[in-house]
């Protein structure tokens, strides 16, 4: 027998699912408040992806290269004193660095970690103060690029946990820039001028390279107040560069001790980044332009599916681009941001800086500040939303898919695998002699 009472319902049911889905079906899928939220915290966003990739990459503990091992066997059981004499394996690092290094492995003990730990501080702290300097001198825009690049970059990343002062020169050198735009924008009091000299006392220490930064930003703020004829201000910054400078000779004079009778080896290792003086040829008179070109390649390193050479001319349009907009708009940022690579170069002339690779690593958010802005004033030429999209995931998809690579599959810095039949040269800890 049919039960009669039961089709109202049936067919009430099934109309209500109709009406459901038809409704579902009309109803637009609204993005936009997801996207406003993005845009409002992109910042936080970047950074928390960089730290992300950098804390990532600490944690794989691949196994210490043998550079750092080199370094790392001047923490043995010897006093913090012997760190201000000759080093072991013929090593030259800041003594501050040292130091932190030295109470690091008393505290936390003699393993990877805990001699990393610095490093990926100093690579986290670099995200913030690239923000406060890129704000400084940046458009809007323009702030999130540059930080998105600065945040994977994939030698940022590795350099965070490695057993090198290179990260410290990163963060440093951020800090000396962002100190002097501080300085730069407000009245100098005796306790903000006290407070950076003891900002550039202290840096030289932790940081050869700082000494470039400070050079720069010196130069730039006291010719800047000797042109709006402020005497007193420039007499101000000259005394704290002169306090920079004393700091910085007792720095020269123990990295002399620390070389000892290896200061020839290093010299004739590094002599390739050196020019020849006086040029005997044409080749020879380029090396300045050459070296200010090869920037683009190491330590840049600006990923692209396009390979490494036709990337750095990519990276060189958009910093070019980046000259032409931030020079005029603020002529003292931007020598602020550009004469601590010419500085370098200056050092390399005199044989004393190498002016090459990981050792100039503090140049690469200088470059990304620059090429942050070149590629907004390009990207901003696009009038549809959807185009200014795609040109930036074709500037980032890169550089983030190389970065979830190397999370996937741990790399040495030459871009070797840690594990497997092509495990690079390195020690393991319980190898050490103490």
């Amino acid at each position: 027998m049919r039960n009669v009472e039961s089709e109202p319902v049936v067919e009430r049911g099934a109309s209500e699912g109709r009406g459901t889905l038809r409704a579902l079906a009309g109803r637009e899928v609204r993005l936009e408040p997801l996207l406003d939220v993005i845009v409002r915290r992109q910042i936080g966003i970047i950074i928390g992806i960089g730290i992300f990739f950098r804390v990532a990459r600490y944690l794989a503990s691949r196994p210490l290269w043998l550079d750092e091992v080199s370094l790392a066997l001047n923490f043995g059981p010897t006093p913090w004193t012997d760190l201000f004499g000759p080093l072991a394996n013929a090593q030259l690092a800041p003594a501050g660095f040292l130091m932190v290094e030295w109470v690091a492995v008393r505290i936390l003990g003699f393993h990877a970690l805990a001699m990393r730990l610095f490093p990926l501080v100093c690579g986290i702290a670099s995200l913030f103060l690239f923000t406060g300097v890129a704000r400084r001198c940046l458009r809007p825009e323009a702030v999130s690029i540059g930080l998105g690049l600065f945040a994977v970059s994939d030698d940022m990343i590795y350099y965070s946990s490695e057993l090198k002062p290179y990260a410290t020169d990163v963060a440093l050198g951020l800090a000396c820039l962002l100190g002097g735009f501080h300085v730069a924008s407000r009245p100098l009091t005796k306790s903000r001028l006290a407070g950076f000299a003891a900002l550039g006392v202290s840096a030289v220490w932790l940081s050869f390279p700082a000494a470039f930064v400070l050079a720069g930003v010196g130069t730039v703020l006291i010719v800047s107040a000797l042109r709006q004829q402020m005497e007193k201000r420039a007499l101000g910054l000259t005394l704290a560069s002169l306090a920079w400078t004393s700091s910085f000779a007792g720095v020269y004079a123990t990295a002399v001790r620390q070389l000892g009778g290896n200061r020839p080896t290093m010299w004739a290792f590094w002599d390739f980044a050196f020019p020849r003086l006086p040029p005997a040829t044409v080749w020879e008179a380029g090396w300045a332009i050459r070296r200010l070109l090869y920037l683009f390649v190491n330590p840049l390193d600006f990923a692209t599916p396009l390979g490494p050479w036709s990337s750095a001319v990519a990276a060189l349009g958009f910093f070019l681009v980046g000259c032409a907009c931030l020079r005029p708009r603020d002529p003292r940022a931007f020598w602020m941001v550009l004469s601590p690579i010419l500085f370098a170069l200056l050092a390399g002339y005199l044989h004393l800086y190498p002016f090459h690779g990981r050792l100039i690593l503090f140049v690469v958010p200088l470059l990304l500040l620059l090429i942050g802005e070149g590629a907004w004033r390009i990207v901003e030429r696009f009038k549809d939303r959807r185009c200014r999209a795609a040109a930036l995931l074709l500037i980032f998809c890169y550089p983030v898919l190389f970065d979830i690579a190397h999370m996937v599959e741990t790399r040495d810095r030459f871009g070797l695998p840690v594990h497997g039949d092509r495990r690079p040269p390195a020690l393991e800890l319980s190898e050490f002699p103490f």
